[in-house]
């Protein structure tokens, strides 16, 4: 990882923590710079040093308990409430995804996106990143898609589950900032193990957050639910890598029909990743705009500081 201009390495990775969060306008405490902080060679106490001396020089701001590259005290009203609302929305969260565990095939469930970081607003979404059995993803996501869509009239509120991948294909293609923080902010609410084997099979992730720390856990004892076992016998009776495929190819030529005319052909196959052991669905093309972002923004403050 590179520092940003030349004040320093130490002072240039904290510039390098907040700004990725600063994309967001989430100002960061001192504990969560020493957790983002593309470098482990550095104590709690050295960050704090050097924030304080950061102040001093007005390269970094302090807005109460938090840090930021703006001095806008908005900032810290906006993440305080943030995070009183996102308490409020894992709970529901923890709701949706008890629910979402009993569906054939789930293996795993966790809460991504911004809930995954501590925050949430009027148009949030709670999303959820899934892990299912081999070869059924895609019945998996059809089901839920369908409870989804008439339990909640198709709204994604508090249903949006975009990324689901299977227990025997655990490692993440895309190796990037972007993605590296997605995992390692991954809340596991269902599937503790198996999170914990997803972490181990993406170390690669501490390449970018080095300060990063896996909570061992204890085996699941609980067998899953008597009619969810009996669900699954009944379905893999039923041809199910034909209903798999075919389920995926319905799925493919929906969104192709849908956003296939705005996104280019390396845009849409980023976005709507989709294969027998992995569905994403990202119609923004959220990853790229901020990678994008992030490294235009390092490049204005390298050259600010040259």
């Amino acid at each position: 990882m590179d520092n940003l201009g030349h004040k320093g390495l130490l002072s240039g990775n904290i510039m390098r923590a907040l700004l990725y969060y600063d994309l967001f306008d989430y100002p960061l405490t001192s504990e969560e710079i020493f957790r983002f902080l593309p470098s482990n060679h550095v104590t709690h106490s050295d960050i704090e040093h050097e924030l304080d001396t950061m102040v001093k020089r007005a390269r970094v701001f302090k807005l109460g308990d938090f840090f930021s590259l703006q001095p806008d005290p908005a900032l810290q009203a906006r993440r305080v409430n943030g995070n009183e609302l996102a308490a409020k929305h894992l709970k529901i969260a923890s709701a949706k995804a008890k629910v979402i565990s009993r569906f054939p095939f789930v293996r795993s469930v966790m809460v991504s996106g911004s809930l995954s970081k501590g925050y949430a607003d009027a148009k949030s979404d709670i999303d959820f990143f899934v892990i299912t059995h081999p070869g059924r993803i895609w019945i998996t996501r059809s089901l839920l898609g369908l409870y989804r869509r008439i339990v909640y009239f198709n709204s994604r509120r508090y249903f949006c589950i975009n990324y689901f991948i299977d227990e025997d294909h655990l490692e993440i293609e895309e190796r990037n900032l972007f993605t590296a923080t997605e995992l390692t902010t991954l809340i596991p609410l269902f599937g503790l193990t198996i999170h914990h084997e997803l972490m181990l099979r993406n170390d690669w992730a501490k390449d970018y957050y080095p300060n990063y720390q896996l909570q061992p856990v204890e085996r699941e004892g609980k067998a899953e639910p008597l009619f969810k076992r009996l669900a699954e016998q009944l379905m893999n009776t039923c041809f199910p890598e034909v209903v798999n495929r075919m389920l995926m190819r319905v799925a493919l030529h929906r969104w192709k029909r849908i956003y296939g005319h705005t996104l280019g052909a390396d845009d849409f196959r980023l976005a709507f990743k989709s294969g027998r052991s992995v569905s994403k669905s990202h119609p923004n093309a959220y990853q790229k705009k901020v990678l994008a972002l992030f490294e235009e923004r390092v490049r204005l403050l390298v050259n600010s500081d040259a």
